[in-house]
């Protein structure tokens, strides 16, 4: 497999979460001082600086979630597909969504879901029970909403293409896949689910199993073309 990273953005996105998490500590402290005080102008300060920090604990959650950890999601991507053929291009950070896999049949928009417990999709929505409740609570092992998530990134990558490239014309085929990274969670059911859910150490062998299967695969001429449009 063939990679394409954005290092220079990685790098400052996790710095940015850095100081984004530093500066909320600062800012907490300092209104918990300020909430002791008896001049009630002081006190009021004490929420103002309460709520910055909260909303500055979530910056900083938000880019370490995504950019601090080790090891990132990535990372993990890369580590579980390098084995594929050099048919296969992942990119990270180097195109309009966050990671895309091309490959010898059309575009793999994968949709890295951190939540643990059980994962199923019921009543149009996809749901969790069990899970880590603090981690939960500090958005780090919720479920979310990766249907929104999905429908951004094909979006996002279709209007892309069509910017660049003033074209109009039928684009490969895309298919978005959540991606299980707790190695907690579990797979109920998903009979009816919109979409492809995996656990991440399956990942190569679902992308395989699919594309061997596929009915109109890519030229290696047209596979070259759309490499070189993100390059």
């Amino acid at each position: 497999m063939k990679l394409v990273i954005n290092k220079k953005l990685i790098n400052r996105n996790k710095l940015i979460g850095q100081i984004a998490t530093f500066s909320s500590l600062a800012i907490l402290a300092g209104g918990l001082f300020l909430a002791f005080q008896t001049d009630v102008t002081k006190m009021l300060l004490s929420y103002v600086a309460l709520i910055i920090g909260f909303i500055t604990s979530q910056v900083g959650i938000y880019y370490t979630n995504r950019f601090g950890r080790n090891p990132r999601f990535d990372e993990l991507f890369i580590k579980n597909l390098k084995k594929l053929s050099n048919q296969y291009t992942f990119y990270v950070y180097s195109s309009p969504i966050p990671m895309l896999l091309v490959g010898p049949n059309g575009f793999w928009l994968p949709i890295p879901i951190s939540a643990g417990g059980n994962i199923s999709y019921r009543k149009n929505r996809w749901r969790q029970q069990g899970g880590n409740f603090l981690m939960k609570l500090f958005a780090q092992e919720g479920i979310g909403r990766p249907d929104i998530e999905e429908t951004a990134n094909i979006k996002d990558l279709t209007k892309y293409i069509h910017k660049v490239s003033k074209s109009d014309d039928t684009l490969p085929p895309m298919q978005a896949i959540l991606v299980l990274m707790n190695e907690t969670a579990e797979i109920g059911n998903v009979e009816n689910a919109p979409t492809q859910i995996v656990h991440i150490k399956k990942l190569r062998r679902h992308i395989r199993k699919v594309d061997r299967v596929c009915p109109t695969p890519l030229s290696d001429e047209a596979l070259e073309n759309i490499n070189a449009f993100f390059s």
